[in-house]
């Protein structure tokens, strides 16, 4: 059960920062169609085969689109509600990635 809840817990955690990354905005995407977009971004995340490509993009601080290539929701994550440029994102208490 250890190992279900820690590739959840990572896979949620690379969500969190691809969301991040990107200026995804989290409370308004929580609202398009009911949060049945959010859910199903969080849904392919959560069963991706790419976690540790993902992850490794991440530790090598990459600033490019190079996400695309592996992430499922790159198009879902383009098309959801974003931050404007340069505004930051309200802190959210129980973000994953503060865990």
């Amino acid at each position: 059960m250890d190992t279900l809840c820690n590739a959840i817990d990572r896979r949620a955690g690379l969500m969190q920062r691809m969301m991040d990354r990107l200026n995804v905005d989290l409370e308004a995407s929580a609202l398009v169609a009911l949060g049945t977009k959010l859910g199903g971004a969080a849904r392919a995340c959560f069963f991706c085969r790419n976690a540790d490509e993902c992850q490794r993009w991440f530790e090598a601080g990459a600033t490019d689109d190079g996400y695309r290539r592996f992430c499922p929701n790159a198009d879902r994550f383009e098309a959801l509600p974003h931050h404007a440029p340069g505004q930051t994102p309200p802190a959210m208490p129980g973000k994953w990635s503060d865990q």
